[in-house]
């Protein structure tokens, strides 16, 4: 995921907050968007600002959400045997897929990295990825839990848990009023209607 500066001042999380406890969490850093040509290339939509330091020959990266529906198993994780942007995107040949069908049952699925892997993060900085599971609140009231981070190039868009039902909020500064990861919360102030979308 995406790092970004605090819009607030972060304070440093306990062991016993959520934003530790998510923490533990592989960190997704690209998403396989399409197969690429007949050998098992694979077209990566990168999801960190740390693409080039990732992306190299031996990486192995874990493999989430791959689909199970069609035929053997998905390997667990992926290791690029090589990486190079292409249009945008970075184009991947890796060890574990040999041909266009075996790429193709991966579409869609996510990569991660052990946050440890990840390169030190500036003081106040964080990673969307830290959001989920905090409340989005405004005011007294609790709104709803993020689910997800959907990174978009205008904003990252939080997808909330709203008494069951997805609801998405633009995760932009001037809509944050406090970000505290000690309390696993983000203060914001929506604009009228928002959530009725």
């Amino acid at each position: 995921m995406t790092r970004r500066t605090a819009p607030t001042t972060r304070r440093k999380p306990t062991p016993t907050s959520l934003a530790a406890t998510v923490s533990d969490a592989p960190v997704i850093v690209a998403r396989i968007v399409r197969p690429h040509g007949i050998r098992g290339g694979l077209l990566l939509e990168a999801e960190t600002d740390h693409a080039e330091a990732l992306f190299r020959a031996g990486r192995r990266l874990q493999l989430i959400d791959a689909r199970t529906d069609t035929g053997a198993p998905p390997p667990r994780a992926l290791t690029l045997e090589t990486a190079r942007l292409h249009g945008g995107r970075w184009l991947v040949e890796v060890r574990e897929v040999a041909d266009r069908t075996v790429a193709e049952r991966l579409r869609g699925a996510r990569l991660a990295v052990p946050r440890e892997e990840l390169p030190e993060l500036p003081d106040g900085g964080y990673l969307l990825h830290d959001l989920i599971g905090m409340s989005v609140c405004e005011g007294d009231t609790t709104i709803g839990v993020i689910r997800e981070v959907y990174d978009q190039p205008g904003a990252p868009l939080l997808a909330l848990d709203v008494d069951g039902r997805e609801r998405l909020v633009p995760f932009e500064a001037e809509l944050v009023v406090h970000l505290d990861f000690e309390a696993g919360e983000i203060h914001m102030k929506l604009p009228a209607g928002l959530l009725d979308i």
